[in-house]
């Protein structure tokens, strides 16, 4: 079941997924461009533009476009987005999350429709092939850490507290000798170590070993092996792209380059550092993973090649480090931007803090309640209204025609602590009455020996005198206030099964009566009977089950169907079933339709304050 759970999430992300690798793709091919632009220039400009296209696959600019709509301020009135902006958007997200139409659902394959799972089921397989490669390899090196021993003194010692009082160490770099062939190289990220295999120096001369300790110090003072890490990261996540593990090959290439620069910076001779490197490798093993770093790391013909050359790189001139900060702002701003010119045309719509109504009840009680199960509900009559062991939740949702779901921000007792309402109003003029009781919940089910139906719905209350005293009340005796936003959030569309709608039109009729605020009164029961949830709708229509489906699951279920007219609908889900798959399958059975996992806009309240009433 959670696994099934999980197929779905993955696949109700697929466009965000795929947007996001797009924009990381293209990112990557640009910098890839920028770097020959740099190429007489020191490697460590380049590593930097590497190192910041495998921070680019952590942070989707989705991100930054959220971060432009937090901080750009509401307008009064909506504006129209720059044609830029807008041209931007759509580029750098080409895969959007939209329903298929009914036509194209019918031609769907059950094997098409299990395409998502599968992939996420191989993309766990890879992450952990690929972190447990990596994890044993790193134990091994770690067991050959513990067992070295710390080297306090001799000529290895001498020359590497030289090299770090040259460059300014801040703290001097424990020498640990292993009896192991490995070659000479920098472990560990926070605190690392210099692991010096036994036997080495008596094959190098003072130089040699100078030149050796002087690249092994430079990992150190750049901080390599957490870049590394990092980039690591980046590959058991992104294991499937090919292009994590170019930018994996050319972060060593130029991380290896920028040392040997600075090596032939401090005065050594190249021939001498070129041969040092030599016998090291002749006399040791290759480190196995890439955030160890030692010296024989990269292309060896090519750096032997460079340091016989001494092709040591050009410093950044001014021109060069303005360009690079107009391309690193226009990187992060452009996203933002698009965040901040979008923000408005999704806030003017609404006010940024509903301010309680002008109508309001004459008289209001509000207690806290202990009623539970069937004897909870809310009643509106002609002059009163009366809620039985409602919760804010609730309340919030029948005042202002919102799901639980839409509800976001606010503190997890307004859907657990439970009150008794009494409020009455003189002129129940525009009022609509009826009742309305809330929509039972999926868990705890009842037992199976339970019988009879509850929580019945006979109309639903529209909008009207009611609902703004509602509001009002929220507003004044729990201080409520919120903000209106729209969100992508995941949703299901409801569309028809390959096998055809099997919905029952309902027979002529007189037509149902209609409400003061001129929609028809549907009468509709949602109850359980027997454990098991049962919908019965008369008169009712498509849209009508996807808003009764809606309340269960809490997500917004959208009408894709296509079908028009009224249907009596009957509909059950047997006891112990409650999950999405267990209603879709359930709806094509007995309706010949389903639930298919979606992306999109979605209304919601955020809110930024509710308090607990006072007793009155």
């Amino acid at each position: 079941m959670m696994l099934q759970s999980i197929f779905e999430a993955c696949r109700a992300a697929a466009p965000m997924l795929a947007n996001h690798l797009w924009q990381s793709t293209w990112f990557a091919v640009a910098v890839g461009t920028l770097t020959l632009a740099f190429r007489k220039n020191r490697a460590r400009i380049r590593f930097a533009l590497w190192l910041a296209v495998s921070v680019k696959f952590l942070v989707p600019f989705s991100l930054l476009v959220s971060l432009g709509a937090v901080v750009s301020r509401p307008h009064p009135v909506a504006m129209a987005s720059p044609s830029f902006y807008a041209v931007f958007e759509q580029a750098s997200q080409p895969f959007a999350a939209s329903a298929p139409s009914t036509h194209a659902h019918a031609q769907r394959t059950d094997l098409l429709s299990l395409l998502p799972g599968a992939l996420a089921a191989a993309w766990i397989c890879g992450f952990l092939v690929v972190t447990g490669t990596w994890w044993m390899r790193w134990r091994r090196i770690a067991a050959l850490v513990r067992s070295a021993l710390p080297l306090a003194e001799g000529r290895e010692v001498e020359a590497l507290r030289q090299l770090e009082q040259a460059c300014g160490a801040r703290a001097p770099v424990p020498l640990l000798v292993s009896q192991q062939s490995m070659e000479p190289g920098v472990f560990g990220i926070l605190r690392p170590v210099l692991l010096w295999p036994a036997g080495i120096s008596q094959h190098l001369p003072d130089p040699h070993l100078r030149s050796i300790l002087a690249h092994e110090l430079e990992h150190v003072r750049r901080r390599d092996n957490l870049a590394a890490a990092l980039h690591m990261l980046v590959e058991a996540v992104f294991w499937f792209h090919p292009a994590v593990w170019w930018v994996g090959a050319e972060l060593v290439e130029e991380r290896e380059r920028a040392c040997d620069e600075q090596v032939l910076r401090l005065g050594n001779q190249p021939s001498i550092y070129a041969e040092s490197i030599l016998r090291a490798c002749k006399f040791c093993v290759e480190a196995p993973l890439t955030c160890v770093s030692g010296v024989a790391g990269s292309n060896l013909k090519r750096r032997i090649v460079r340091i016989m050359n001494q092709q040591l790189g050009n410093n950044l001139s001014i021109g060069g480090k303005l360009l690079l900060a107009a391309i690193g702002l226009a990187a992060i701003s452009a996203p933002v931007a698009v965040g901040v010119f979008n923000a408005p045309q999704l806030r003017a719509q609404q006010p940024q803090t509903v301010a309680a109504p002008a109508i309001a009840f004459d008289a209001v009680s509000v207690r806290p309640s202990t009623a539970v199960g069937d004897n909870t509900g809310i009643l509106a009559e002609p002059n009163k209204f009366t809620a039985t062991g409602a919760t804010v939740q609730s309340l919030i949702s029948f005042a202002y025609g919102v799901q639980d779901y839409q509800v976001l921000g606010a503190p997890d007792w307004i859907g657990a602590d439970h009150y008794d309402i009494d409020a009455t109003w003189k002129d129940p003029a525009g009022s609509e009455a009826g009742m309305a009781e809330m929509p039972p919940p999926l868990s705890p089910r009842p037992p199976a020996s339970a019988s009879g139906t509850r929580n019945i719905v006979a109309i639903r209350l529209g909008g009207g005198q009611l609902h703004g005293m509602l509001q009002t009340l929220l507003a004044q005796k729990f201080n409520l206030k919120f903000s209106r936003e729209t969100r992508d959030l995941p949703i299901y569309n409801l569309v028809v099964a390959p096998s055809g709608s099997r919905l029952t039109p309902t027979p002529s009729s007189p037509p149902p009566p209609v409400a003061p605020s001129g929609k028809p009164m549907i009468s509709v029961r949602v109850g359980i009977t027997n454990g098991n949830l049962e919908f019965a709708a008369k008169g009712g229509s498509s849209a009508v089950l996807a808003a009764l489906l809606s309340e269960q699951l809490h997500r917004k279920i959208v009408d894709k169907t296509g079908l028009a007219g009224q249907y009596d609908i009957d509909f059950h889900l047997p006891q112990g079933q409650s999950a999405a798959q267990d209603f879709s399958a359930a709806l094509e059975d007995q309706l010949g339709l389903r639930l298919e996992p979606a992306q999109a806009p979605v209304d919601v309240l955020v809110v930024q304050q509710v308090e607990k009433p006072a007793e009155n």
